[in-house]
């Protein structure tokens, strides 16, 4: 990999989405390839580096809101009505997005191809360890994350006052926490995904919300708190005038985008200089099942709130997978109703973004071919 001249290199942050997975990284790209920022691609080139960004890994609460919502309206209808074999399409469609996330993040991280943005990959560890060793309040983590998942899923196991009561992290009895705690950060991060996907493709999770909350949800919300924990905060995507993420919108002076840069090229100069094995695909040796640590209090310095839009776009992403799905109806007035549902909610999520509510980051689930 050769060194580029600051000064020389012509090349643009942009933010590409993958339409095959949904995901979106940030990359460095040469005006002549003809990417722009936030343009959509069918597959994400694999000759970039890639970054990771706290908003990237936010992308997926979308799945999970359509996961969730679904079920809560499943259990709406009569065991024998028809439309609860309807309603699980959308589930499996919301899951089966989510394994082309996954996997494609793990794939690619694993390849040394992309990378965590501002994150300390050491602290990550650490800190990630400490949750399945010594485990965290849900309190804590449901009112970091704006959500209520980690005491809901303790108050569906009986316990009448789940504030005070430690989470822990259970990897899937393929993994040993012991030999986990051997992996380099790098190996550690990949084989975390790759735990956190081997329970989005276990079929005994989706029985109803309380399991995929417990088995799934509770993971991947995990991951996404060590994540904000352990990286600067300038690449929340939270900066004011990082709002307004476009094509349109000349983004290389916003303070994300700068900064963006700044990692990006540092990481490049890295692998340039970097020995022979650290360039190389990262190989996670398969994990023995091992007995957990016993519980112990943990303390940690964490950022006093998570900024994320679960709570506002769960319910809208799950209205636009239910319009999807009756789009597909041949009745021509149900598709029109369809069509209303999805242009409106576009509508909102523009407006949100506009107002400022949300992060102009955020994927807008009413953005389809709506024809």
């Amino acid at each position: 990999m050769q060194s580029l001249n600051a000064l020389e290199d012509r090349r643009k942050v942009v933010l590409i989405k993958s339409l095959r997975t949904k995901n979106r990284f940030y990359a460095l790209v040469e005006p002549e390839r003809g990417i722009r920022n936030a343009d959509t691609v069918e597959d994400i080139p694999d000759d970039l580096i890639l970054g990771i960004a706290y908003p990237c890994l936010e992308d997926g609460l979308n799945d999970f809101a359509v996961i969730r919502t679904t079920f809560e309206t499943i259990d709406l209808f009569p065991e024998n009505d028809p439309l609860r074999a309807e309603m699980m399409e959308i589930v499996k469609e919301a899951r089966d997005n989510l394994v082309r996330r996954l996997q494609e993040l793990r794939d690619k991280l694993a390849a040394r191809k992309a990378f965590f943005l501002g994150t300390d990959y050491n602290e990550f560890k650490q800190h990630a360890l400490r949750v399945m060793q010594h485990g965290y309040q849900r309190r804590m983590l449901d009112g970091m994350m704006k959500l209520n998942v980690f005491c809901s899923v303790a108050e569906a196991e009986g316990y009448t006052d789940p504030n005070e009561l430690p989470y822990f992290y259970e990897p899937n009895p393929s993994t040993s926490i012991d030999v986990f705690q051997e992996l380099p950060p790098e190996a550690f991060i990949v084989r975390l995904f790759d735990d956190v996907l081997e329970s989005v493709l276990n079929d005994a999770n989706y029985q109803n919300q309380y399991r995929f909350d417990r088995n799934v949800f509770q993971k991947f919300l995990t991951v996404m708190f060590v994540n904000y924990a352990t990286t600067e905060p300038i690449f929340y995507g939270i900066n004011r005038g990082d709002y307004g993420v476009s094509s349109e919108k000349e983004m290389d002076t916003t303070p994300l985008y700068m900064a963006i840069r700044r990692e990006l090229l540092a990481i490049e100069e890295r692998l340039r200089v970097a020995p022979e094995e650290e360039v190389q695909p990262i190989v996670v040796p398969s994990l023995d099942s091992g007995a957990p640590a016993p519980a112990k209090e943990m303390q940690v310095s964490l950022p006093g709130e998570l900024v994320n839009e679960e709570v506002l776009m769960g319910p809208i992403s799950s209205l636009c997978s239910a319009a999807l799905l009756l789009r597909r109806k041949s009745d021509p007035e149900t598709q029109r109703i369809a069509r209303v549902i999805l242009a409106d909610a576009e509508k909102l999520v523009d407006e949100l973004k506009r107002l400022g509510i949300i992060s102009p980051l955020t994927n807008n689930p009413g953005h389809v071919n709506n024809v």
